[in-house]
């Protein structure tokens, strides 16, 4: 009973997640529609005057970007799009608001702590001593970058994905444990809720090696 109570407040927060998503790309698509105007305004307004607005402009151009990378982060569930969405937020604050210098070093720093983060600790990977644990939403080759496998991009476009089309050819149901093959990469389903892939293991195939 427990469980299934854990579940199901699992997929409503999904569902609402997705329907954040939606709302948010809705969003930005009606935002974007301003950034013709600023053209407009751009073009008409003198040379000498411009600066503040091509300021505004960018600010906008940039505060989108961001709604579209919360949109990532919010469909991936992974740390790496946490990452991906400070950096463009602390992007935006050093290029509009930022007044001093000390202020744009700060941000300087803050943006060279999420390279290191991302470049020393790998968020959305987690090492074992098979392989490298990710997330089924995780794409295909991003995956090939971390756990130095090469499994072909046109299988799908995220390891689930992968999952479900070599599960489909098959003719297999997709469960827990279950381990598929493609090229040097053995792709094993750590973990489920319910139907959906939650994790899984890659671990490169060295040859001769079933």
């Amino acid at each position: 009973m427990r469980k299934k109570i854990v579940n199901f407040i699992v997929k409503s927060v999904f569902l609402l997640e997705s329907l954040l998503a939606i709302f948010i790309i809705f969003g930005v698509m009606v935002g974007s529609i301003d950034l013709f105007r600023y053209f407009k305004m751009i073009y008409i307004t003198p040379p000498l005057q411009t600066f503040s607005l091509l300021q505004t402009f960018l600010g906008h151009t940039l505060l989108l970007v961001v709604g579209l990378e919360l949109v990532i982060m919010l469909v991936r569930h992974t740390p790496s799009g946490v990452i991906e969405v400070l950096l463009y937020a602390t992007a935006r604050k050093i290029i509009i608001e930022a007044k001093s210098m000390w202020e744009i070093f700060l941000g300087i720093i803050a943006i060279g702590a999420l390279f290191a983060i991302n470049r020393i600790f790998h968020p959305g990977k987690t090492f074992s001593q098979e392989g490298v644990l990710v997330n089924s939403a995780m794409p295909v080759e991003e995956v090939n970058k971390l756990a130095k496998v090469n499994i072909p991009k046109d299988l799908g476009n995220t390891i689930g994905g992968v999952i479900f089309n070599l599960a489909k050819a098959e003719g297999k149901e997709i469960k827990e444990k279950d381990v598929y093959y493609v090229n040097d990469a053995e792709i094993t389903i750590v973990s489920m809720e319910e139907n959906l892939i939650k994790n899984i293991l890659i671990r490169k195939v060295k040859d001769g090696e079933d």
